[in-house]
């Protein structure tokens, strides 16, 4: 009895040890980092002026054209110009077929023919002043439908209405910039059917050169007639103003042409000008740097660096330049505002 209380004993020691070694290698470590403290940057959200500033690349160009179009229905007999060809004013583009004017035209002059044969006949023959009148009263009348048809004659012709370069897409010179590889998209032959008030294409104004810029689907807030440019050409610096602005459609967008006119005394050449509209000032206004500002899907918010610890504050903005936002609310000048 006392044998087997012994190896029970034993048996139990064993198993302890055993146990022991198992919690061994089941117990979990759990690491203490130690966290370096976060070095925020940060710039004093000041009290300042900001004014609304827009950077475009501008260029000397043609922006004005005059549409040119079909006054009648028809069918083309000839084209007298091609793609890109310069023109002057009154050259003739395009010419419709007119037999059936023609025919008409043909037909009145032989009843000029008879009526001043009636007239020289009454005359010649003594007929009396009341035949004669009334020969030469016929006479007039057909002279007059004549010029009539005659003068009709001009609506189977289309003209240059201005000097410059036609275009048979109906492009400006601008768009033509945006895609020129598209090519013509409205090129008539001879032999097409046309209708009165179709475009046969435009003539680029080429008469002067107006140094332009242009803007993509949505215009420049508060750019108008007037407004102040800014003008860089390498070291070169001059002024100017906005003296036109051109609403298009291209390929289902907008495009704004911003038209400019340098001062007199600047000295710029034909090449890329800078242009920097300077639209809108706010003096004595609270400003942080724009890369600071965050927005989020329903908000705009700074985070700010208090006592060391960095609180998200929503704020309003207002106006921006390319480096400065002004703050409507959220802030009152003074703040540590994180920009890292």
């Amino acid at each position: 009895m006392k044998k087997i209380a012994l190896l029970l004993a034993v048996a139990m020691a064993f198993s302890a040890v055993g146990c022991a070694s198992k919690d061994d290698k089941q117990e979990i470590v759990v690491p203490i980092y130690q966290t370096d403290k976060i070095d925020y940057k940060t710039e004093k959200a000041e009290i300042g002026d900001i004014s609304q500033k827009y950077y475009v690349d501008g260029r000397f160009d043609y922006p004005y054209y005059e549409k040119v179009s079909f006054k009648i229905d028809g069918m083309i007999e000839s084209v007298s110009v091609e793609e890109n060809d310069p023109v002057e004013k009154g050259d003739l583009l395009c010419t419709l077929v007119s037999d059936d004017l023609d025919d008409q035209l043909a037909e009145k002059k032989l009843y000029i023919d008879q009526a001043q044969k009636s007239v020289n006949t009454l005359q010649s023959e003594g007929g009396s002043a009341n035949e004669i009148q009334l020969a030469q009263t016929e006479l007039e009348l057909q002279q007059l439908e004549y010029q009539h048809l005659e003068d009709s004659l001009e609506n189977y012709k289309v003209y240059a209405p201005c000097n410059g370069v036609f275009r048979s897409d109906g492009k400006t010179s601008f768009e033509n910039n945006i895609d020129d590889q598209r090519g013509a998209e409205n090129i008539i032959v001879e032999g097409a059917k046309v209708t009165a008030g179709q475009s046969f294409g435009v003539v680029s104004d080429h008469s002067q050169q107006y140094l332009v810029c242009d803007v993509y689907d949505n215009a420049l807030e508060n750019v108008n007639f007037g407004t102040k440019v800014e003008l860089e050409q390498g070291v070169v610096s001059a002024k100017g103003k906005v003296i036109d602005i051109i609403e298009s459609t291209v390929g289902g967008g907008k495009v704004f042409t911003y038209v400019i006119e340098p001062d007199k005394d600047a000295d710029i050449s034909d090449l890329g000008v800078q242009c920097r509209f300077d639209v809108y000032s706010k003096l004595d206004t609270v400003i942080v740097p724009s890369k600071a500002v965050k927005k989020s899907k329903d908000r705009t918010y700074v985070n700010l660096l208090i006592d060391g610890s960095k609180i998200e504050q929503d704020v309003e903005v207002g106006i921006e330049d390319d480096k400065q936002t002004e703050i409507l609310s959220g802030l009152s000048g003074g703040e540590d505002v994180i920009i890292n």
